[in-house]
Order: C-alpha cells, then sequence, then structure tokens
C-alpha cells in the first residue's frame, strides 16, 4: 500500500515537473482519475486518495458556510432540507444534524411550512431565482422577518438537481423603515417644520415638510421651485441678526448643531410671527458645509403667554413654600441651587443649609453611586430625556438614612441647553413601612393557606394568577402553567359546552359580589385535575384589596356518597310502596273476612231470638193444654 501511494506521489511530481510546479486540487484530481483506471493496488490507493481530496473540499465548504452570517441551505425537493449552515441552525434553535435531511413540517409550524413550500414549488416548477420576504418564528418563538433569495441549481438536461437558499433576517431594518415613515407623519402633523437648505444665498430649500404651509401660507411647491426663499420670509428687523448667528457657529468646526434665538417670519398673508429655530449643521469630508437642516417652531402663542408665566412663578412660590414634598433644584455640578422649606421638615436641614452642597454629600457611598448614574444618564441623553421616578435613601441633619422617592427632571434654557436638574422629593418613610406590614401580612397569609386542607389560588385586577396553595398544586395542578384566568378556563374545562356554561355564570356571581360587597356564594364545578381526572369543586371567592382570592373545596366524596344515598332512599321508597301494596291487600282481604264473620254472627243471633220465640210460644202452648 505504501509502495503504491509512493509511485503515485512520484508519477504526480513528475508531472508537475515536467508542465508546471504545482497542480490545482481539481487538476490533481483529474490525475488520480487516470490512476484508478489503471486499476490494482494503484488503482484502490488512487480512489483513496479522490475520497480524501473529496472530504477535503466538503470540510473547507462547511467551514466556509459555517462563518458566514447569513443563513444558507439547500432543498433537495419542495419539503426536505439538504445541507445547512450554523447561521440558519442558530436561527431555528436547533443542531444542523437535526435539520438536514429532515421535511419542513417537522421543523415549522404547518401555516409558515405552508407558506414556504409555496414559494420553494415556484422556485422548482419555473427554475427561475426568486426573492421574497416571508415572516418565520425562530427557535425562541419570536416572529423575524427573512429576506429569502432561492436560487435552483440546473443539472445538464435542463432539470433542478436543487435549490439553493440565502436569507437576511430584516426584521429590525424594516422596523427602521416603518419608523422613518411613522416619524415622516408625525412631522407632517405637528406643528413643527422640518427645513433643509442649501449652504447658498438666500438659503435655498432643498427639502421642506408638507404642513409648511399652516405655518407661513407657502406651499412647499413654492419653496422648492424658489417662488420664494426662506430668507424672504424673515422679518427684516430680524435678518441681519439671524445671518449673523449662522456665520458665527458655522465658524466653529467642533459646533454641529444649535439653536436660535426665537426670531420673527413674515407669512404669505403679511402676518408676523414668532419662531423658534433649531438647526444642524451638515458637512463634507473636508468639513466644508453643504446644508443646514433645521426644525422650526410656531412660538407666537407660547411668547404671548410668558408674561402670563412670570406671574404664575409668584404662584409656583407659594406653592412651593406650602408643598408637603421638598422641591429642589439643581446645576449641572449637582450642587443645589434652590430648595423648598419643606426640607427641614424631611431632612432637618434649613433650605439655606444645603444650598450650594454637593448631591453626594447627602447619600451613603452605596447610594449615590446609583444616583450618579442616573444623573450622569440623564445628561448624557438630555435631548431625549423625560424624567426618573425612584426610591432611595438619604441622609438626614443627624446622619440617619430617610426613606425617600425622588422624581427628577431637567432644567434647559431658552437655547434648549442643559443648565441643571429640578425635582421634587417625598417623605415615604410611612408608606415603606406600611409595605412592610403588607408584606410581613402577605407571608402570614401564605404560611397558613399552604397548611390549609382546601386549595386556594389568588389572581390580581388584571386575572393574572400570582399564588396557589400546596393544596392547589397537589390537586388541580400548577399555577405557573395557567398564568391568566383565560388560560386556567381552557385547562380545567376541556369541553367548549361547559366552559361556556361556568364562564359565564362565574362572571354573572362575580359582578353580583362586587356590586353588593358580598363573597362570591359558594357553587359546584367540575374540574379537571392534573391527574385527568374530574372532581366536584364548591368554588367561592372573596376580595381582598384588588386580590380575589378563590377557595376550591373538593366535595367529590360528598356528592359521591349523596348520590348514593339518594339511590338508596329511591330503593327503600320503591321497597315502602311494595310492601304498603302488600299491606293494603291485605287489609282488604282481612276486611272482607271480618265482613263474612260478622254477618254470620248477626244471623246467628237473629236465629237465636227466632228459636227463643218458638220456644216461648211451644211453652206456652204445653201450659195451656195442661
Amino acid at each position: 500500500m505504501e509502495a503504491a501511494t509512493d509511485l503515485i506521489t512520484e508519477k504526480i511530481i513528475s508531472a508537475a515537473l515536467e508542465e508546471k510546479e504545482l497542480y490545482t486540487e481539481e487538476e490533481t484530481a483529474k490525475i488520480y482519475g487516470e490512476l484508478i483506471k489503471e486499476g490494482g493496488l494503484i488503482g484502490i490507493v488512487a480512489q483513496n486518495l479522490v475520497v480524501q481530496l473529496e472530504r477535503k473540499r466538503s470540510e473547507e465548504q462547511t467551514l466556509l458556510l459555517d462563518n458566514i452570517e447569513h443563513q444558507i441551505w439547500y432543498l433537495t425537493d419542495k419539503e426536505t432540507y439538504g445541507v445547512v449552515n450554523k447561521a440558519h441552525a442558530k436561527f431555528l434553535g436547533l443542531e444542523k444534524e437535526e435539520l438536514e435531511e429532515k421535511d419542513l413540517y417537522h421543523i415549522i409550524g404547518v401555516e409558515e411550512a405552508d407558506i414556504c413550500i409555496a414559494n420553494n414549488r415556484e422556485v422548482f416548477e419555473k427554475k427561475k431565482q426568486s426573492h421574497i420576504e416571508e415572516w418565520i418564528k425562530n427557535g425562541g418563538g419570536e416572529t423575524r422577518l427573512l429576506s429569502i433569495t432561492r436560487t435552483p441549481k440546473i443539472d445538464e438536461n435542463g432539470n433542478v438537481e436543487y435549490v439553493i437558499c440565502a436569507a437576511e433576517d430584516i426584521t429590525e431594518r424594516k422596523k427602521a423603515e416603518e419608523k422613518i415613515k411613522e416619524a415622516d407623519i408625525i412631522i407632517n402633523k405637528s406643528p413643527a417644520v422640518a427645513f433643509t437648505w442649501k449652504n447658498e444665498e438666500g438659503w435655498p430649500v432643498k427639502y421642506i415638510s408638507e404642513n409648511v404651509k399652516k405655518l407661513f401660507g407657502y406651499s412647499s411647491e413654492d419653496f422648492m421651485s424658489r417662488k420664494i426663499s426662506y430668507a424672504e420670509c424673515i422679518y427684516p428687523d430680524d435678518l441681519e441678526r439671524v445671518e449673523q448667528e449662522i456665520a458665527d457657529f458655522s465658524d466653529e468646526e467642533e459646533i454641529d448643531e444649535f439653536v436660535h434665538k426665537p426670531y420673527r417670519i413674515l407669512t404669505k398673508d403679511n402676518n408676523v410671527k414668532i419662531v423658534k429655530n433649531w438647526i444642524f449643521i451638515v458637512r463634507d469630508f473636508e468639513g466644508k458645509i453643504t446644508h443646514y437642516k433645521g426644525i422650526i417652531e410656531d412660538i407666537t402663542e407660547r411668547k404671548r403667554i410668558d408674561e402670563a408665566l412670570l406671574k404664575s412663578e409668584e404662584k409656583f412660590r407659594l406653592l412651593a413654600e406650602n408643598s408637603v414634598d421638598c422641591i429642589w433644584m439643581l446645576d449641572k455640578k449637582l450642587k443645589f441651587t434652590y430648595l423648598s422649606p419643606s426640607t427641614e421638615r424631611i431632612l432637618g436641614y434649613k433650605p439655606e443649609q444645603m444650598i450650594g452642597t454637593n448631591l453626594s454629600s447627602h447619600f451613603k457611598k452605596k447610594e449615590f453611586l446609583k444616583i450618579g448614574a442616573l444623573a450622569a444618564n440623564a445628561i448624557k441623553n438630555y435631548e431625549t430625556f423625560t424624567h426618573y421616578t425612584f426610591e432611595t435613601k438619604m441622609l438626614n441633619s443627624k446622619n440617619d438614612e430617610v426613606d425617600i422617592e425622588i422624581t427628577s427632571r431637567l432644567l434647559l434654557n431658552n437655547q434648549g441647553k442643559l443648565i441643571g436638574l429640578q425635582g421634587l422629593t417625598r417623605d415615604i418613610t410611612e408608606r415603606k413601612q406600611a409595605e412592610e406590614v403588607l408584606r410581613e401580612s402577605e407571608e402570614k397569609f401564605r404560611k397558613l393557606t399552604e397548611h390549609l386542607p382546601v386549595a386556594i389560588a389568588v389572581v390580581d385586577k388584571n386575572e393574572k394568577t400570582e399564588y396557589a396553595n400546596r393544596k392547589y398544586f397537589e390537586t388541580i395542578g400548577n399555577i405557573y402553567e395557567t398564568p391568566n384566568l383565560a388560560d386556567w378556563f381552557l385547562r380545567v374545562y376541556p369541553d367548549e359546552e361547559y366552559r361556556k356554561y361556568v364562564i359565564e355564570k362565574w362572571y354573572v356571581d362575580l359582578e353580583k359580589s362586587i356590586n353588593e360587597g358580598k363573597e362570591v356564594e359558594p357553587f359546584e364545578y367540575n374540574i379537571t385535575c392534573k391527574d385527568g381526572k374530574v372532581r366536584v369543586m364548591e368554588i367561592s371567592g372573596t376580595w381582598i384589596g384588588d386580590k380575589f382570592v378563590t377557595i376550591f373545596n373538593d366535595v367529590t366524596e360528598r356528592v359521591h356518597a349523596e348520590a348514593e344515598l339518594q339511590k338508596l332512599n329511591e330503593k327503600l321508597e320503591q321497597r315502602v310502596n311494595e310492601r304498603t301494596a302488600e299491606l293494603e291487600k291485605q287489609n282488604e282481604d282481612l276486611e272482607s273476612m271480618n265482613k263474612a264473620f260478622v254477618g254470620r254472627e248477626i244471623r246467628m243471633i237473629e236465629l237465636k231470638g227466632i228459636i227463643k220465640d218458638l220456644e216461648e210460644q211451644i211453652a206456652s202452648v204445653e201450659n195451656e193444654g195442661e
């Protein structure tokens, strides 16, 4: 064998030296093919070398496929997988071996498989490449949108040998596209107008949202066709200032956005409006400004109410000074700039004692690390940040921790720049104590119910199952397998008609209990338990706060006993009826006999009387004869 291998190697080397320095794998395979024809030991060894070469090629192709991000697989027919790469197997939550040579119906849902097979059939029949988007569930049960390209491999006879499929998950891209469409709709329906101006004289408009007519009176076509320039719409007395602001900010290379001070515009009807304008600078790769993008908001009405807002500041002070909660303000360095008088009631400090101090000095290190992270995130994302509400512990004047709840917002200036934070601090000591009492109460409730001989389950106001005791798990089943009441009804009442009857009755009884402020009266229902057996449960319940406690009393044995007793009563009643009939017959017979005896006695008495009369008559005759 070794000699044959050496001989084959020598022939390849010899051929290579004669013709070229190195043969490709394909050329080497051809040489092996010629050697196989020689037969004998050389042919056998050459055949083995061909197999090794093909295995190497297959391993290299598999390695290549498995390192491609996109999902790749091929179909041997419209329903059957051939080879798949790791990306596709991972998407379906399976191993490659679990997919290869398997039917689609065994891998994905019937509906999805029907759609895929229909698309596969089209490629096999039409022998043409297709590109289509399909929604398919991944291994985690999440429905994802795949962009799938199916390419048929045509053999020398013009038949489809197999179909190669390549897929890309475009779910996020599709969502992004939808968001862009949604954003465009929102912009056009909002009072803010979006502009894109070229960096040229007069700022000719390249793009403008359709809602521009509402603000300017001009249509988007008026601006796009240069019938009117944006510079012409700026109030003449404000134009120079606006131009100077653009020039100043544009000269600073590190600035890519800014906000104009409010300025006036002239509408098509020659009305004056006040606008706020956010500008975003667009530069090319050389740093040259090509465009300005802007969002323009009509703040005319807002300006008109500024005076009213100034007046309301006095009201705010009065409110802050009389508020139970502490109102505060911080600068960007997290130093207090304002605190309301309630500070003293909550923390024991007078407001002036805390003004100028840093937020970090009023918390233990562990607590401040959490708060500092929240503050840093808010400042970093100040353009999109709304507010935080969270619970923490703050140090009072005695250095003791106080349970508080903080609601925090950002403070922005007229240019939209961050200047600090503002918020409200509330003492929640009593609430935390109440929560602790409630927690202890719930713990006692659980301990008590765990050893009760009846099953108990608790659902919240949204019909979500929260808790069940040990007896429930032992008899009815695992409460976590029925996370809501709808699932529970399906599980314990498999018969559709009976389930419909139970649901209708249950909700009628529940509404009645709510309206009357009473418990749901016990009623017997047939429940399918976890062992598959149907048991009779007497179900009742009551509200405790916003949670409903349901009690399941297993009365199966009692119901069965009552049924047996009913049968015995019916049997006894039948025997009593039969015995009564017998007695009535006997009474009739006795009555007949009695009547017969009584008649005979009366007859005997009558006969005795007649005999006596005859005897007396005979005696009288005899006496007269004497």
